[in-house]
């Protein structure tokens, strides 16, 4: 009997580009996350997953999905763990994951200067 073997063992905890959909969910104003994953052809498991932080793999379909439905890039939907990378290393230009993510978009644009938030408005 052939066993299939898994596609790898990556655990999100030690991923360290990982996707981070929350501060895109807040400032699109999306007050139900799963609902709207659902909605948009994401599977009920796969949204879960996403929500929760866990996602250790995504295909370029729901890539191309989110990106679509929410108006942004891939690199809005990414985020960078702790990582050890020289100041001109190009992943330097992803967010830094943060453990403490808005909850509201007043709270989201909460420090933020009129010209950012004019620049955030013309994308």
């Amino acid at each position: 009997m052939y066993k299939r073997k898994k596609r790898g063992t990556l655990k999100p905890h030690k991923s360290s580009i990982v996707l981070d959909l929350k501060p895109i969910l807040v400032a699109r104003n999306i007050l139900h996350p799963s609902a709207y994953l659902l909605k948009i052809g994401v599977n009920s498991f796969t949204a879960n997953k996403m929500l929760k932080g866990e996602a250790v793999q995504i295909n370029f379909r729901q890539l191309t999905t989110l990106c679509l439905h929410l108006n942004c890039t891939p690199n809005d939907l990414m985020a960078l763990r702790q990582m050890d990378l020289p100041e001109t290393h190009a992943l330097n230009a992803l967010k830094v994951l943060s453990e403490t993510t808005p909850t509201t978009v007043t709270e989201w644009l909460k420090g933020k200067t009129l010209a950012e938030i004019e620049a955030m408005m013309k994308l």
